[in-house]
């Protein structure tokens, strides 16, 4: 049963990750329907770019994770991307903020998010560890 409840946590760390990293990728359309982006009020021709840049990569990883979430084999690794992932996403947030100017209302949404999933695959890390250590007996 504890098994059972470990490999769940890392399956909707790893599954409800992909679906934000979905839910994301819709700054790809923004351009089209001229929706500027949280915090932004304009929305100029590089931006739009780099949105979709963004998009793009958000909609790879958010299939590549939804994909992972079913295959235990992958979890160590996904885990561990994660981590990385929502931990530099949200230093690089707070440095932004610190130091060049960029507004908090700006960051919040990666910030939350980075932050969020920093600690969820830290669980999900913790998890695997106590998953794949050896039982004493």
């Amino acid at each position: 049963m504890q098994t059972r409840n470990r490999i769940s946590v890392v399956h909707l760390v790893l599954f409800s990750n992909g679906v934000v990293d979905i839910g994301a990728a819709t700054a790809l359309f923004f351009p089209m329907f001229n929706l500027p982006l949280p915090g932004y009020s304009a929305y100029p021709i590089p931006l739009a770019f780099i949105a979709g840049g963004w998009g793009i990569a958000a909609l790879t990883f958010g299939i590549g994770r939804i994909w992972a979430s079913s295959m235990p084999e992958c979890y160590g690794l996904m885990v561990n991307l994660g981590l990385i992932e929502g931990s530099i996403l949200a230093i690089f947030c707070v440095l932004n903020v610190v130091f060049f100017g960029i507004t908090l209302l700006q960051a919040l949404l990666p910030l939350a998010i980075g932050s969020v999933y920093a600690i969820l695959y830290a669980a999900a890390k913790i998890a695997l560890f106590r998953l794949n250590r050896p039982h004493q007996s």
